[in-house]
């Protein structure tokens, strides 16, 4: 059976290896079905060098979480908090990669801070 390579979505372990996000893998119609069907795979060719990087550096996650906060739309409710903190799933969309409560905290604090 001919292979695909597959973008991986979610850390996967497949033949004792284990793929992280953004990892590439070679998989036939069989071996991809199960993971296609959790999304744990995507089946669109290139779509690793597509799949947001996840700053390793505390600066640059703080940075980057900063930006994704300023992209939200200030009219949208359901994007805040009623305290009026960001909604940290509303900032985790933006990321592309999960943001913590904490981590949000950090960066509103930063950005109010420098208001």
């Amino acid at each position: 059976m001919a292979k695909k390579t597959y973008a991986v979505q979610s850390p996967i372990k497949h033949d004792g290896k284990d793929y992280t996000v953004g990892d590439s893998i070679d998989l036939d119609d069989k071996e991809a079905k199960d993971l296609l069907a959790v999304n744990a795979l995507s089946d669109a060719v290139g779509l690793a060098s597509n799949i947001p990087t996840v700053p390793t550096d505390p600066a640059e996650r703080l940075a980057a979480i900063v930006a994704a906060i300023g992209k939200l739309s200030p009219e949208d409710a359901s994007l805040w908090l009623k305290d009026k903190r960001p909604d940290a799933a509303a900032i985790s969309v933006i990321t592309g990669w999960p943001v913590s409560a904490a981590e949000r905290n950090d960066a509103w604090a930063s950005m109010q801070a420098a208001a």
